[in-house]
């Protein structure tokens, strides 16, 4: 792990944030835009680090909350242009790689019967959970975040070669990234949402 590297993960309600070796966690329902900054710059006081000290941003790009990974993306990003700082965009798929290096396909839950999935060397995809079975063969390795997302694949889940089922936490995600090689100088990074904003329209009186 690198010294002097500002992690950051507000891809879910679980939020974290890192910096040489120590881990802040809190739950946040959409305030995210409101508590990152000063939750960041605690931490800096309490490391005793000047933000010109530091020596890179790793940020989770996604899959996952839109208006959180928009505000994580968005304050690693400034870090990053202000103080000439490289930026490490990571996303959740890079995170599992980084653990379990020779799993086959990444499946992680996307609520609303969906999931978020990633096959070796293909982009990742939204697809219904139903989907999923007709892509598992016999012998591929497949990394689940939660057994439970597809009771009706269970059978041909059974066949795979192999099933991580880690139920990695937050901060197990976090200390992965903060291992992760960064850039050699800034550029801006882009979040991986692959489903839009779940906006709820005001009814009209």
């Amino acid at each position: 792990m690198l010294n002097n590297i500002l992690g950051i993960d507000t891809s879910h309600e679980e939020t974290v944030i890192g910096l040489n070796g120590k881990l802040v966690v809190w739950k946040s329902v959409r305030n995210q835009s409101k508590e990152l900054l000063p939750k960041i710059d605690k931490l800096l006081q309490e490391q005793k680090i000047k933000p010109a000290k530091l020596k890179g941003v790793a940020v989770n790009i996604g899959p996952g909350s839109f208006t959180g990974l928009r505000v994580g993306v968005t304050v690693a990003n400034g870090f990053g242009y202000g103080l000439k700082l490289p930026v490490a965009g990571i996303s959740e798929f890079d995170v599992v790689k980084m653990l379990y290096p020779k799993v086959d396909i990444i499946v992680l839950d996307a609520k609303r019967g969906e999931l978020f999935i990633q096959a070796s060397k293909t982009a990742p995809k939204l697809i219904p959970a139903g989907k999923l079975g007709g892509l598992i063969k016999t012998g591929t390795r497949v990394y689940l975040d939660d057994y439970r997302l597809v009771p009706a694949t269970h059978e041909q889940l059974k066949k795979a070669g192999t099933i991580y089922i880690p139920n990695l936490t937050r901060s197990q995600k976090m200390t992965a990234m903060l291992t992760a090689k960064l850039p050699k100088k800034f550029a801006q990074v882009l979040p991986v949402y692959l489903r839009g904003a779940n906006i709820t329209k005001s009814k009209k009186k």
